[in-house]
């Protein structure tokens, strides 16, 4: 369930990869996890909501609230349009 509240607002990253770990608070470890449940993408990030940050959060048991205080949305928003 969680996974469908993921991908339903994220969307498919139809083969395109990013490099997440230019993310402030993704390292190569909590990429490769990204990846496993569909994150590949900045334009992905960039679309997480509260849900879908609660949805990420419960799956990869990764940090709470470090999305919002890292500002990942931002982060991901800006490297978009580099």
């Amino acid at each position: 369930e969680r996974l469908n509240v993921i991908k339903a607002t994220l969307g498919d990253a139809s083969g395109a990869k990013d490099d997440l770990k230019l993310i402030s608070g993704v390292g190569p470890k909590y990429e490769s996890t990204l990846n496993s449940i569909g994150i590949y993408t900045f334009e992905q990030v960039s679309k997480m909501t509260p849900d879908a940050i609660k949805a990420v959060e419960e799956i990869t048991n990764y940090f709470p609230g470090r999305i919002e205080r890292d500002d990942w949305i931002s982060q991901a928003k800006t490297l978009m349009n580099k």
